[in-house]
């Protein structure tokens, strides 16, 4: 891709010439690029999977300009990059999900009060941390909101439950964002 500065002559053009270059302005730039081709046969079952998370992405981001996902225009604003829309944001932020990177368990001995912290962190928000506390058998003992600590990335849970029985059981975070996406994380004790 080549980027033309200075230049009037090619400055002027926008569109395909022959089947071989496309001419695009960005920022106030004009950008040459080879002529996309198109796809020969089918896609395959990963690429059908992108294609339809990008096309919900792409009717959130719209839901986003048009004001139907309520006070994210103005925040996706807030936090643009140099040469990116809101459009692009909220796209961006639906094909991000959220990440736990870690579950400190070191803390909880299955007594009441014991406290579970998390981490996590997306490319923009998190609404909530559930967490999840089962047996070794699978049977759910308790579930609940973590916290959010005062740095933003750590999430506390305080246990409610007395858990007897730790070796097998398992701790689960779920962390969501904005679009709703979610990222879990699951360690056993």
């Amino acid at each position: 891709m080549a980027h033309v500065q200075k230049n009037r002559i090619p400055a002027a053009f926008t569109g395909t010439l022959g089947n071989e270059i496309v001419f695009r302005e960005w920022d106030g730039k004009t950008i040459v690029a080879r002529t996309p081709k198109k796809r020969k046969g089918d896609p395959t079952q990963p690429q059908t999977q992108i294609q339809e998370k990008f096309l919900l992405a792409s009717r959130y981001a719209k839901a986003v300009l048009s004001g139907q996902v309520t006070g994210m225009k103005d925040a996706y604003a807030g936090v643009l990059r140099p040469r990116q829309n809101i459009y692009s944001r909220a796209l961006e932020d639906f094909m991000s999900p959220p990440i736990v990177k870690s579950i400190d368990k070191l803390n909880y001995k299955g007594v009441v009060g014991d406290k579970i912290t998390i981490r996590a962190f997306d490319d923009f928000r998190i609404t909530g941390v559930l967490v999840q506390i089962t047996a070794a058998n699978g049977t759910l003992l308790e579930q609940g909101n973590a916290q959010v600590q005062s740095n933003g990335l750590d999430y506390t849970y305080t246990a409610t439950l007395a858990n007897s029985v730790l070796p097998g059981s398992k701790i689960k975070a779920i962390a969501t964002d904005v679009p709703g996406n979610e990222g879990t994380l699951e360690v056993t004790l």
